[in-house]
């Protein structure tokens, strides 16, 4: 089982239909091959966002992608949870995924293989959610014109960069 496990800076993507990649954030990294996804805040969350920080954001199991004009695909969940500033406290509650995701400089880590201790937490908290519905626009077609021009989206994630087209390389080695 691969996922995907990245550190957000704001609420708002995934929003409350389910839908992640609805502002563009993670854009293409989106497309990559994933069971499961679990959003934790990060270290330096928005000033208005920093209730986010250390904290499980949300869960997704089972990804259903539909194509977008975006820098990705738009993604919904067969289970979704949304907590936001409500999720568990990482720190507290997970010392193994806390250490390996916030004691190095990584912005995600996708990987089929972890840590014994780190795979046991993300082990309970994928379990955790396969009691949560689908996401809401789960089996819509096309997420009611998820694309470029509706309702506001923008082509990139305009609060990460000030609606600057940049372009981010990763080197994970």
């Amino acid at each position: 089982m691969k996922i995907l496990i990245y550190k957000r800076t704001h609420k708002g993507d995934p929003d409350a239909k389910g839908i992640f990649g609805n502002q563009d954030c993670m854009g293409k990294v989106r497309n990559w091959n994933y069971d499961a996804v679990i959003g934790i805040g990060g270290k330096t969350p928005w000033k208005e966002d920093q209730d986010i920080k250390f904290k499980i954001n949300w869960i997704g199991l089972g990804p259903k992608k539909v194509e977008s004009t975006l820098r990705g695909p738009g993604v919904v969940f067969s289970n979704f949870a949304l907590f936001e500033e409500t999720g568990e406290d990482i720190e507290d509650n997970y010392p193994h995924l806390f250490e390996y995701m916030y004691g190095s400089r990584k912005r995600f880590d996708m990987s089929s293989t972890l840590p014994a201790g780190v795979f046991m937490e993300v082990k309970n908290i994928l379990d955790s959610a396969q009691i949560y519905p689908p996401s809401p626009e789960y089996h819509a077609e096309n997420f009611n014109g998820f694309s470029k021009g509706s309702h506001g989206v923008t082509k990139q994630c305009t609060g990460c960069y000030n609606g600057k087209n940049i372009e981010i390389e990763i080197d994970q080695h």
